[in-house]
């Protein structure tokens, strides 16, 4: 009866030290005090400086830290949702985490030891008034000595030129390439995602044949035997299903590496009359590494020719690809600007789901995730009630604040802190992070009367607790600054500087000046 109880004392025991461990572990956010009391600084815990905190609010009372950096812990998985007005900052604090996540052994933003995969999905209208995705800039440092990461920016062949003039103004280490699939990448699931099936039972006639050959295909599936037998079947389609599925095919094989000059090669009529053309780009003998440690990776879809469903599957399939990659380090996905293609009538399926999935097993897969959107409506509920971070920044729409106030744990009056946000200066947000650690008067030590401040701090998460940060300044260009008529008076201030230098370096032109 002993022998029984052995391991029932044994985790009464050490549950508490074992709990205590994890959320030190597990703590996204951690304030400096939090750092030093916890001991992260005798394990060398990775960390990044996020930026400094205002003040931190409960439902009864507000306390201001003595020392006010906040970390974020660059050590473990955590997925994030920044969102704000354009202009609020929003894209600078993703800037500033992919920094903390990209850039090693640079004391000043923190103590990073070995940088992370980063992946970021991007998509805009596309043309010749395209512009970059601002996550680039991370690959441009703003002052010496800053070692900043290799960024590759695989974009659609049909826009290659005109994409690579674009990100032409950030040099040389931003390097623009054709987003091109290898045959053995490609698996059943990645022509579910370009046939945006979400289920079999509402699904055409011809979608419901090509899942039935996926299906008997299984394990042994090969692009050239799929098309083998969609050849075989597609002599029973009438014109208008050969016309649709060679729209959903057409797209993917634009975006198939072409491995010679023989399309015969494939075995496959269908290639040919429905597939359409693959990319006459060949294959490189030396295929740049699609994701690496210390490497930004951004798949720009910007292009006028690929619509939102059509983007959304090709990023499925990089994300997929993403996630099995072996790069022997953490990663990082970046979902950018999602208002622009996440939709609530996609919302249950593809790349939502995907971005889901991913967010549930992120532990397992050493995978952060970063959701940034301007309008937050079109992040899913289920994946607010998922997040570990939440960031807001300035917005002013109550509907907004509505989507947002149902799904966060802050334990403060819903008007109250929508006035907060709406209040926000440029670079502040509210920070929600209920398994963050911070050093704080407990709930329970209530101010006197005389106003005397506890003396006792205790570190504890932050529970419903809410902070108001403010981001720190980027080490890296920022290339999402407002273009305005008229310069800001630093700038002007500068130039003035500039043109006394100039002057008085030409003492003799001065000189003439004063004698007349």
């Amino acid at each position: 009866m002993q022998v029984e109880l052995k391991h029932l004392r044994s985790l009464t025991v050490d549950a508490s030290d074992l709990s205590k461990d994890h959320e030190l572990q597990a703590a996204p956010l951690i304030t400096r005090e939090a750092y030093i009391t916890a001991g992260y600084k005798k394990h060398s815990t990775p960390y990044g400086v996020m930026g400094q905190v205002l003040s931190i609010y409960s439902k009864s009372s507000a306390y201001v830290p003595v020392d006010p950096r906040l970390y974020v812990n660059t050590n473990t998985p955590f997925t994030a949702v920044v969102c704000g007005v354009q202009g609020s900052g929003k894209s600078h604090t993703v800037s500033v985490l992919l920094e903390n996540m990209l850039i090693p052994k640079l004391q000043e933003i923190g103590s990073l030891q070995q940088s992370l995969a980063g992946l970021v999905l991007h998509f805009g209208e596309g043309g010749v008034g395209s512009l970059p995705s601002e996550a680039a800039w991370v690959g441009v440092p703003s002052t010496e000595g800053v070692r900043t990461p290799k960024v590759r920016v695989f974009v659609s062949k049909s826009s290659l030129n005109t994409m690579k003039s674009v990100y032409a103004p950030l040099g040389k280490n931003v390097e623009v390439v054709p987003l091109l699939f290898n045959e053995t990448e490609l698996d059943a699931q990645a022509f579910l995602s370009m046939m945006a099936v979400g289920s079999s039972d509402s699904a055409p006639l011809y979608i419901q044949i090509v899942l039935s050959i996926l299906r008997d295909l299984g394990e042994s599936f090969s692009y050239k035997l799929f098309m083998d037998r969609l050849d075989d079947e597609k002599r029973s389609f009438n014109p208008a299903q050969v016309a649709g599925l060679e729209q959903r095919l057409a797209l993917l094989n634009s975006f198939m590496v072409s491995n010679g000059p023989q399309p015969a090669a494939f075995g496959s009529k269908t290639y040919a009359n429905i597939s359409g053309p693959r990319s006459n780009v060949l294959a490189p003998k030396s295929t740049p590494r699609r994701f690496a440690a210390g490497q930004l990776t951004i798949v720009d879809l910007s292009d006028p020719f690929i619509d939102t469903g059509s983007a959304c599957g090709l990023f499925e399939i990089v994300t997929r690809l993403f996630v099995r990659a072996e790069v022997e380090t953490g990663k990082v996905l970046v979902v950018d600007e999602a208002h622009k293609y996440l939709s609530t009538n996609r919302g249950v399926s593809g790349l939502t789901k995907a971005i889901l999935t991913l967010t549930r097993e992120q532990r397992h897969l050493g995978m952060r995730v970063i959701i940034s959107t301007q309008e937050p409506t079109v992040v899913p509920p289920v994946l607010l009630d998922l997040c570990t971070v939440a960031i807001m920044h300035r917005f002013s729409s109550p509907a907004w604040w509505d989507h947002l106030a149902r799904h966060i744990s802050a334990d403060v009056s819903v008007d109250a802190a929508f006035d907060t946000v709406v209040k926000l200066q440029t670079g502040e947000a509210i920070v929600l992070a209920p398994s963050g650690l911070g050093v704080f008067p407990q709930d329970e030590e209530i101010p006197s009367p005389e106003g005397d401040t506890p003396t006792v701090l205790k570190m504890s998460q932050f529970g419903r607790r809410y902070i108001i940060m403010k981001t720190r300044a980027r080490v890296t260009k920022d290339g999402g600054t407002s273009v305005l008529v008229v310069p800001r008076q630093e700038e002007s201030k500068d130039s003035e500087e500039s043109e006394s230098e100039e002057e008085a370096s030409e003492p003799e032109e001065s000189e003439d000046e004063e004698s007349e």
